[in-house]
Parts: C-alpha cells; structure tokens; sequence
C-alpha cells in the first residue's frame, strides 16, 4: 500500500508542469462531474458506465503515518462503486460506503471494476496485512470500524449482480502480498540479467500488494497489482494464480531517473486470446499464455505518440487497445497486430486521465481528474507546487476517436 501511494504522488508532483485541467475542446465532452478520485470504469450490457471511486480517505487518522501530501493517512467510507448513465449524466450508488484511505487529495478505495453479463466485479486496493494496528488510530469506535473495514475490504475482489447485492470474494491482496514475500529473491533467477532487482526491491520488505486494474473474462477475473507488480488470476472458484511478474525498469529509480523504482501495473485488458497490461513507465506487455517471465513489447510510434505513465485501458475488439496516460495527460492508441501507437488526444488534453472504457458506438469514457476529490479544492498558494486538482472534480469525458 505505501510503495504506490508514494509513487503516484511522487510521479504526479512531476508532472503538473504537464498535465492540465481540461477545458473546452473538440472531440470530447464532459458526461458527469462530482467524482471522488475515480478509477476504474467498465459498460454494462445495458449501457450504463459503472466507475470505481477511491473515496476522499476519512476522518479517522493513524498517528506517526504521513503521506506524500504533507498531512496525515486517514480513512473513512467514501468510496464506492458509482453507476452513470451516459444519456443523461445522471449518476446513481451501485455500491456506497466502502473503505477509503489515504490523504487530503489521493485515496485508496475502489480502484477496479469490470461488468461481464450479469456480474458486477469490483477491486479494493491496498492489503490487509500492513494495516496500521488500532491503537494507532485512538483505538475508538469510530477507529475500530475503520480497522474491521480494512480487515474485510482492503486487497478483496467482491462479486455482485446489477440489483447491487454483492459478497467479498479472495483477498487478492493478502495473496499477492504473500507471493513477494515467498518470490523476492527467486522471481527472474533463471535470467538474472534481464529482471534484476528483485531481491533488492526494498518494498518487499517482508512483502508489498496493491490490487489496481481489473478485466473480467471467463470463469474469473484478471488483476494487476501495483505493489507485488504482478498479473495475476483470480477465478470464480478457486486460489489465485499469479500468470506474470514485471521486471523493474532499466535503469532503475535514482536521483536523476526519479521513476517509480519497480514496474507498477496500472492497466489490464483482453484483446482476443491474449492479455494487455501497461504500467507506470509506459511499457506494454502482451501476454498469450501463461508465463512469469514477461518482457516489454517493442512499439513504433506515429506522429510522435508515446506513453509514459499508463493510467487505464480497454480494447476495442478489433486489435486495438486505448490507453490512458495518467501524467501526461493524453490518451493513445495501440495496434497489436503492428504494435504501432498514435494519438488519440495529446499531452495537456487531460488532467489526470485513469479508467478507459469503449461504448458500442466506439467512442471512449474515460475517467478524468482520477486523483482528485469531489470537492473542487482551492488553489495550494505556492506557484513552484501547484494543486493538481485546483477547481476540479473527479469526472468521466467522452472522447470521439
């Protein structure tokens, strides 16, 4: 939980100078508003956009732990499962009041969520296993409610029907936690030239797990984990299985390469039979099969495109998959069949950008301002540090490609 946070916040302070809110432009428009850190977002069969939201964390404060942000971790019940109806923007609760945790812009909470036929899957972020103990946090009624929240949601895939009746499932986290702690110094050892490390990731200490992306497919579900910085495979019945761990970037974080020290998948989605997943340093993954070992696609760019930070991603059913660009604020277009990327909306375009889904007519929603409240917060005072989320909400546009 602590090494993505640290990540995204480390990664955003980066790129404000590049990322805007988004204002007036040809091509896409404003569908809803009033969204609080939304993540992940998927259609169901009857249209409607369901958007995971992280939540505005809570009141319910951890004493000694700090966040990114200057102030304290905190947690409350904010986030949510949203369900919008794209006609009209009109937005309705699928599932309210679930665990969200975090600092006074960034939360954890619901990061995914995936419609397929009549299942509504949804993914916290986070674990279970490195939760503050109570008494770090007064140890209160209102503490112990967050602590026991925390227990049953942080980390766990829940499974429900569009009526809104749902039960927590795996605990993907606490398994994915538990895989770094058995893997760190084995992960790659048959090729340690090309995924060094791992041993010295210092987040596997003794272990780390962020659940983040979500794609449902057959029988179960796929998640990428932005803290054990894996693909793994979650059935209906059944363990999970990790299909694939991503190396560490070459060259690893350092003071003048100041990147997320490990790989941090942010997307998945399914193209056909093989499986896509993107991560914080724009690289790409095609997996077809089953495979831990997993090496980053050659891509050839068109008209200048590039990804830097991968935010979200959905495939089109035709060999294309958009992604989202959570720094760079853009979106681009990749083809499998020629592993080529061009643009969809530049750099600057959006604040933020995160989930990405495909509606039947092929236009993208995409959740914008993904980092920030739904609240519009003030301006920060300071011109070398400006608020990201200056006046803006969380939101979801749609954008004609």
């Amino acid at each position: 939980m602590r090494r993505f946070s640290v990540a995204i916040m480390a990664a955003a302070l980066l790129a404000t100078v590049v990322a805007a809110p988004i204002g007036a432009s040809p091509g896409y428009s404003v569908v809803a508003s009033g969204l609080a850190n939304p993540r992940g977002v998927s259609f169901s069969a009857d249209g409607k956009l369901y958007v995971a939201e992280a939540g505005e964390a809570g009141s319910v404060c951890f004493e000694g732990m700090g966040t990114e942000e200057g102030g304290p971790l905190c947690a409350g019940f904010s986030a949510g499962i949203s369900r919008i109806d794209t006609s009209t923007g009109r937005r309705s609760p699928y599932i309210s009041g679930l665990l969200s945790i975090g600092g006074p812009l960034f939360a954890i909470g619901a990061t995914g969520v995936a419609v397929k036929g009549n299942q509504v899957f949804g993914l916290m972020g986070a674990n279970d296993i490195a939760l503050p103990p109570a008494e770090a946090c007064g140890g209160g009624a209102d503490c112990q409610a967050v602590v026991a929240a925390a227990k049953a949601q942080l980390g766990h895939l829940l499974r429900g029907v569009p009526s809104g009746r749902y039960t927590w499932r795996q605990d993907v986290g606490a398994f994915n936690y538990q895989w770094t702690v058995d893997h760190k110094a084995t992960i790659g050892a048959g090729d340690p030239a090309y995924q060094p490390g791992w041993a010295e990731n210092p987040d596997f200490e003794p272990g780390d797990a962020n659940p983040y992306g979500l794609s449902a497919a057959p029988g179960g579900t796929y998640t990428v984990d932005g803290g054990s910085n894996t693909l793994t495979w979650v059935p209906q019945i059944g363990k999970p299985r990790v299909v694939a761990a991503f190396p560490q970037p070459d060259p690893p974080a350092s003071a003048e390469n100041p990147v997320p020290y490990d790989a941090v998948p942010t997307c998945v989605t399914r193209s056909g039979g093989k499986v896509v997943v993107s991560d914080l340093h724009g690289r790409v993954f095609v997996i077809d099969g089953s495979s831990v070992t997993v090496k980053p696609s050659a891509v050839t760019s068109q008209g200048g495109a590039f990804l830097a930070t991968a935010g979200g991603c959905a495939a089109d059913g035709k060999g294309n998959v958009y992604i989202s660009d959570i720094f760079v604020g853009s979106v681009v277009k990749l083809h499998l069949g020629s592993m080529t990327m061009s643009w969809v909306r530049g750099p600057g375009t959006l604040n933020f950008p995160t989930g990405v889904a495909i509606a039947r007519d092929g236009s993208l929603y995409v959740a914008n301002n993904g980092v920030c409240p739904s609240f519009p917060t003030p301006p920060s005072g300071d011109p070398q540090n400006p608020n990201p989320c200056e006046g803006v909400t969380g939101s979801i546009v749609r954008i004609v490609p």
